[in-house]
């Protein structure tokens, strides 16, 4: 007997909910495939492990497949889980196929600053650390550093059309323009650099393809950064 989970599948954004065997989901269009693990105290504590996902989607299989996730989180791949050829599209400006997220705290965040919200990310740590040499790299490489964090806060991440905007206590405000002269994206993280800066800002704490997709769509809002350095 097949039953479904999701009216649509929340990766490729196929109308064809996910086909049921036993305990895993499948996609039958692009191959995403998730199985049930239950924590100790049953279906309120369900969660889902990635086994797999279709071709195109090197980037963001490496952070994914292996890894445990909320039913709320992967709810969210809609949002947040391309295919390499379309995180290129974004980071050369093209933001066509981003689907922009429809949570609360960004429809506030968009009637408060009357700008687009066109990424979130909760639960992200800020943080003062090392300086970034010139230039953009959008492909996660390693983890951050902690130990040479000088940690400032703890909050939520928003892109919008003009800035990134991280409220917390306060908010903090870092325009996407000529000032912003690095960025470098890891599995668990992003950093920007800002000119006349002696340190690096960093948003710590999420997974391999937010990182991915935030440090792709910077890119696309700071033409200055696509000039990727040689890896």
């Amino acid at each position: 007997m097949t039953t479904e989970l999701f009216s649509s599948c929340p990766v490729c954004r196929s109308e064809t909910a996910l086909a049921v065997s036993g305990k895993t989901y499948r996609c039958e269009h692009c191959g995403f495939t998730i199985k049930e693990k239950h924590k100790l105290f049953g279906k309120q504590h369900l969660q889902y492990v990635v086994q797999a996902l279709g071709e195109g989607y090197d980037i963001a299989r490496a952070g994914l497949v292996g890894n445990t996730f909320s039913p709320a989180e992967v709810a969210l791949f809609r949002e947040q889980v391309y295919p390499d050829a379309v995180l290129a599209e974004f980071a050369a400006g093209n933001f066509d196929r981003l689907n922009l997220p429809g949570s609360v705290l960004a429809k506030i965040l968009l009637e408060q600053l009357r700008e687009t919200v066109y990424l979130h990310v909760d639960h992200l740590r800020r943080a003062h650390g090392p300086a970034l040499e010139t230039g953009g790299n959008r492909f996660p490489q390693g983890k951050i550093p902690r130990n040479e964090m000088d940690w400032q806060d703890d909050g939520n991440l928003f892109l919008t059309n003009v800035r990134i905007v991280f409220p917390s206590n306060t908010f903090t405000f870092i325009r996407m323009g000529r000032k912003m002269v690095g960025l470098k994206t890891f599995e668990d993280g992003i950093a920007v650099q800002l000119k006349g800066e002696n340190h690096a800002t960093y948003f710590v704490g999420c997974k391999s393809h937010q990182a991915a997709l935030v440090g792709a769509y910077i890119q696309g809002r700071v033409p200055g950064l696509r000039a990727e350095p040689a890896v």
